[in-house]
Parts: structure tokens; C-alpha cells; sequence
């Protein structure tokens, strides 16, 4: 599968290759890693992907590339599989030690630690502007939001208007003025130990490796099989005016 695909605040190009286990005869699905983003606009672009025989590929989005690479690394999961796998049948040591730092126990905290320190306080340098208006509200009730017609407060509740910025208050402050908060010069923050090397580290645990008995390598992943023999517009949008043209295969 080839094309543009945007979702929300998700953008991207797929390319994912359908490929058929030589050993087996099961289909499986590879995808492109990453994937190049799409031209996020109203504009029309050509959207082209290039299979080439010396196993590479190559995306194109106006002409111009927005990715390539190899069809054997750049997909997952990879389109042949790794000669040797963990061994299933190995575990962890119980005595295995995989924490390379660990907290100094011959820390303590220092005696001039304070932990009631707030992160932030209040600017005590600053002042209230002189145009700043307290008895003007932030926010004022929605002129244009009037009561909806058949509103019964028994059965509906009290209605209550939206609200909106008060337009008088673009030009200077209102509402009740409290001073800005700046960072606290004094605070540290919860005392922890300090970390230290752990001298009983043996380093990150790995299974042993063994034959994969699922191993395969297809020489030729760029002779897609199956062969590509349709072409699909899968969408769902909200928004108008989206056409799709000139398929070419």
C-alpha cells in the first residue's frame, strides 16, 4: 500500500509491503520506517513511489524525494527475518544485577536542606499598573448568546450565558491584579540520595542466541508477490472538496 494518509494531528506517507513467506506461503505486512510526513496544504501534489530491482526504494512527493532506502532495513518488521532469535527457553539469572547506578546509602541530607520552599513566589518588586481596572470582570456574559426560546429553568436548570474576553480590557489589565510569579531563588526541591555506580553491575541481560527456525532471505523483495493489481482509495474526512487522479501503475 502507497499514499498520503493524515489523521487528526497524525501526517504521514505509507508504504507497506504485502509479503508472501517463501517457506510457508503466509502473507504478511511490513511497513516503512519512518514515514515522511505529506504536503499539508489545499494545494494539489503527486504522491510517486519508485520499486527498484536493485532492492531500493524511493518516495517522491512533487518530484522531489522525501525519502529512500533499502526494501532489506528501512521496514518493520524487517521483510526477511534475523538468522538467530532469543531462546525462548532461557531466562534471567536470579542473582543477576542490571542496575548500573544506585543511591549512595552513605548520603544524608545536608542541614541547611529546606524542602518548604515553594518552586515559585510572588515578584515582590513588581507593582499593579496604574491603568489596571479591579472592579472591571475579565470576562463578561455573550451579548449575542441570548436564552434559548422554550428554556425552562425547573426542567433545564438555571441557564447561564457564555462568556467572552471583555472587550475593555484589551488595552489594560482587569480583574483582581496579583503579582507575578518569578522562580525561588531558595528552593531545592525533595532531598533524594545521589547516585553512584553500583559495583555489583553486571551490564544489560541477554538471552542467549539460537538458530531461527523461521529463518528465510529472499533475495528479491522488490518482485512484490503478490503482484500489485488494484488500486484502493480508502478516506474518511469531514472536509470537502478532497479528489484523487491519475493513477499510474
Amino acid at each position: 500500500m502507497f499514499g498520503p494518509d493524515r489523521c487528526g494531528t497524525e501526517s504521514k506517507v505509507h508504504f507497506i509491503i504485502r509479503h508472501r513467506n517463501p517457506l510457508t506461503g503466509a502473507i504478511s505486512e511490513h511497513h516503512m520506517m519512518p514515514r515522511p510526513p505529506i504536503k499539508n496544504d489545499k494545494n494539489t501534489h503527486l504522491y510517486t513511489l519508485y520499486i527498484k530491482k536493485d532492492n531500493t526504494y524511493s518516495v517522491e512527493i512533487d518530484r522531489q524525494v522525501a525519502k529512500q532506502g533499502s526494501l532489506f532495513s528501512d521496514f518493520e518488521p524487517s521483510i526477511n527475518p534475523p538468522k538467530e532469535i532469543d531462546d525462548p527457553t532461557d531466562s534471567k539469572p536470579s542473582d543477576w544485577v542490571d542496575e548500573a547506578r544506585i543511591p549512595d546509602v552513605d548520603a544524608t541530607k545536608p542541614d541547611d536542606w529546606d524542602e518548604s520552599e515553594p518552586a515559585t513566589i510572588p515578584d515582590t518588586s513588581a507593582t499593579k499598573p496604574g491603568d489596571w481596572d479591579e472592579d472591571e470582570p475579565e470576562h463578561i456574559p455573550d451579548p449575542e448568546n441570548a436564552r434559548p426560546e422554550g428554556w425552562d429553568d425547573e426542567e433545564d436548570g438555571e441557564w447561564i450565558p457564555n462568556t467572552v474576553p471583555n472587550p475593555a480590557c484589551e488595552e489594560h489589565g482587569c480583574g483582581k491584579w496579583t503579582a507575578p510569579m518569578i522562580k525561588n531563588p531558595k528552593y531545592k526541591g525533595k532531598w533524594v540520595r545521589p547516585l553512584i555506580d553500583n559495583p555489583a553491575y553486571k551490564g544489560e541481560w541477554k538471552a542467549r542466541q539460537i538458530p531461527n527456525p523461521d529463518f528465510f532471505e529472499d533475495p528479491h523483495p522488490h518482485a512484490v508477490s503478490p503482484a500489485i493489481n488494484a488500486v484502493g482509495i480508502e478516506i474518511w474526512t469531514m472536509t470537502d472538496s478532497i479528489m484523487f487522479d491519475n493513477f499510474l501503475i
